[in-house]
Formats: C-alpha cells, sequence, structure tokens
C-alpha cells in the first residue's frame, strides 16, 4: 500500500509514490535471486506499482494534457511507458518466480519504471503545477489517494473493451494471486 498523507496535493503524493516504489526497488536489489521473500516482494511492489499508474492515469495525464506547449509530447510519452509496464507487469504474472525470465522482467520493470518515474518529475509535474490551482491539486491528491487505495492490483489491457458502456461490463474475475492475496493478508475464504 502507498503511504497516504491526508494534506499532500496530487504532485506530493505521487512523488511519495515514486519514491515509495524506489525504496521498494532497492530492497529488491538486495535480496538474492530466487530468495522467496524477493519474490513476495515483487508481486506486492507490482500491485503497488498498477495502483500507482491507474492514479496517474485518472488524475496526472488529464490535467497534464491541459497548457502543454506545442510540440511537446511528454504526455503521449508518459502513456507509452504506462502501458509498457502493465505489459511488463503482466508478463511478470505469467513467469514462473525464481526462474531467469522472471528476474529478466523484473530488472526491466525497475529499469522502466525508475526512467517514468524521473521523467515524469522534471517533465510534466513542474508544468502541471505551474497551471494548475493549489486547491484543485489537494482535492485531485484526496481522490489519487482513494483510486490507489481501491484499484485493481491487475493491470488492465487496453482495447475494445475500454470502448464499452460501464454497465456492459462483467465483473472481472480475479487473478490467482488476487484471490491468494485476499485469502492470506486479509482472511478472505470466498471462491469468486
Amino acid at each position: 500500500m502507498m503511504a497516504t498523507v491526508p494534506e499532500l496535493d496530487l504532485l506530493e503524493q505521487l512523488t511519495t509514490d515514486h519514491e515509495v516504489l524506489r525504496v521498494r526497488f532497492s530492497e529488491l536489489a538486495g535480496l538474492p535471486l530466487g530468495d522467496p521473500r524477493r519474490e513476495r516482494l515483487a508481486f506486492l511492489t507490482a500491485d503497488t506499482l498498477v495502483r500507482h499508474l491507474a492514479a496517474e492515469d485518472e488524475y496526472l495525464y488529464p490535467i497534464a494534457r491541459l497548457d502543454r506547449p506545442t510540440g511537446d509530447d511528454a504526455v503521449a510519452h508518459g502513456m507509452q511507458s504506462h502501458a509498457a509496464l502493465y505489459g511488463l507487469v503482466r508478463e511478470l504474472e505469467a513467469t514462473a518466480p525464481g526462474s531467469a525470465e522472471f528476474d529478466r522482467l523484473l530488472a526491466r520493470l525497475v529499469e522502466q519504471a525508475t526512467g517514468h518515474f524521473g521523467q515524469e518529475e522534471a517533465q510534466l509535474f513542474p508544468t502541471v503545477r505551474a497551471h494548475s490551482a493549489a486547491p484543485r491539486l489537494t482535492t485531485l491528491g484526496e481522490q489519487a489517494r482513494e483510486t490507489e487505495r481501491t484499484a485493481s492490483t491487475h493491470p488492465r489491457a487496453a482495447g475494445p473493451r475500454d470502448m464499452l458502456p460501464p454497465d456492459d461490463l462483467v465483473a472481472p474475475e480475479l487473478t490467482w494471486h488476487e484471490r491468494m492475496h485476499r485469502r492470506f493478508r486479509f482472511g478472505d475464504t470466498r471462491e469468486d
């Protein structure tokens, strides 16, 4: 779960999230390959990253599109990075923990996420701060924390499904990882 401080505005919250994830990445690097703690931390980190990206998709990128200078492709680049990160998380979930492929995907995920955070902090955050009212950013910070708390930990796939009206969508089946997370973390024994 991400760090939540009620008074942080959107950009402060997202920066805090980036720092939390960077610390997790460092913890992962400190654990030996094949260590079961590393695998658990990898999945926890991936879940946290997906929740964070969902909050950015919903709150940061819509306001970042406003007032961008002509020819500035920071928003498009950021959205492409999100798609790549979601794809890496999906690949990681489908790969046997402890395998060489798992470790390779995890290293790519950490590298791409770290670069993505730096790009956002350097290119998007200053422009959003300059063109957004403080009360609006504070409200968006509260909303982003709620999204991070409630968002699915399974990366969403972009595609035709996203085009359907909400009432036509069927609730997604929980992945094995989500069911086990609920069972062992929260004692939930329901069969979803």
